[in-house]
């Protein structure tokens, strides 16, 4: 991990330490950092219209996605197709997935015009507005982010309160959070 990522890990946890879920002072502040590193990392990554759910990584933000997906699924992923089967949803895996009808979900590593891609953070896509889904997983053990268009309604994963977003509940763990959004400013290339 780079050392401007664990810097901002650290400082963080120490100026940061209230609850964003919290009305007193420190949640309040926590909440702006949390509302900054959102902003920053949609602003990088050029999207409109999207908002980020934090997640424990490919596996949660890979769940969420295939709950809310009613469509037949087609995958290049073999991640993402283990996934399916292993929620006993129908999955066809294949390398050339740019000729099924648009009825279809397709998940992706590779192509543009998909309806969900696994980012991955050290490679140039030419418009990322084109997807409906965006998972990252990148270097911060147990993180990862959902990204998805706003006028999309997808279930909660996890019921019982607000983190970040309505989606998932729990305490938002802010000093990942914050890296998170510093690598994606570091590595993306734009």
């Amino acid at each position: 991990m780079k050392e401007e990522i664990l810097n901002s890990y650290k400082n963080v946890n120490i100026d940061y330490p209230g609850n964003s879920n919290s009305l007193h002072k420190l949640g309040l502040d926590t909440k702006k950092l949390e509302d900054a590193a959102s902003k920053q990392i949609l602003k990088v990554l050029g999207l409109i219209d999207y908002e980020v759910i934090y997640t424990s990584g490919n596996a949660e933000s890979f769940t969420m996605v295939i709950n809310n997906v009613k469509n037949k699924i087609v995958t290049d992923n073999e991640e993402f197709r283990d996934m399916c089967k292993e929620m006993n949803r129908e999955v066809v895996y294949s390398k050339t997935i740019d000729s099924f009808p648009e009825n279809v979900f397709i998940s992706t590593k590779i192509l543009n015009k998909c309806n969900h891609i696994d980012l991955d953070l050290d490679k140039k896509y030419d418009n990322l507005n084109n997807f409906d889904y965006i998972t990252i997983e990148d270097e911060i053990p147990g993180f990862g982010v959902l990204i998805k268009r706003k006028n999309i309604c997808i279930e909660n994963l996890i019921h019982g309160g607000k983190s970040t977003t309505k989606y998932r509940s729990g305490t938002a763990p802010t000093p990942l959070i914050v890296s998170f959004s510093k690598l994606v400013k570091l590595k993306y290339k734009k």
